[in-house]
């Protein structure tokens, strides 16, 4: 009698373990499609994010360009970034010279 008590109670703690182990797994699955909603979002507010920082640069620009008062920081800056933008199309337009020419 005792040997079939001992039988049960460890069938009981079996299944007590395999409902725990549903539920872990439930709970798992419903964190890993949480972090993959939240890496979606993440993903689209870096695009978002490099949309407008191009959009406000644009903007200096057409004020730069239109004549619009800018700070002397503001206006320093601008020169310096036109002046790498330039001199990084000029090494590229050497660049497709030196393929053309080879």
């Amino acid at each position: 009698m005792a040997l079939e008590q001992h039988i049960q109670r460890i069938e009981d703690k079996l299944l007590l373990l395999l409902k725990k182990l549903q539920q872990e797994q439930a709970d798992n699955a419903l964190l890993k499609e949480q972090l993959q909603l939240q890496q979606q979002e993440s993903a689209r507010q870096l695009e978002t994010i490099a949309m407008l920082e191009e959009k406000l640069h644009l903007a200096k620009i057409a004020g730069v360009a239109s004549g619009k008062p800018a700070t002397p920081e503001e206006d320093e800056d601008f020169k310096k970034e036109m002046r790498n933008r330039i001199n990084d199309y000029i090494k590229e337009i050497d660049r497709c010279i030196a393929l053309l020419n080879s």
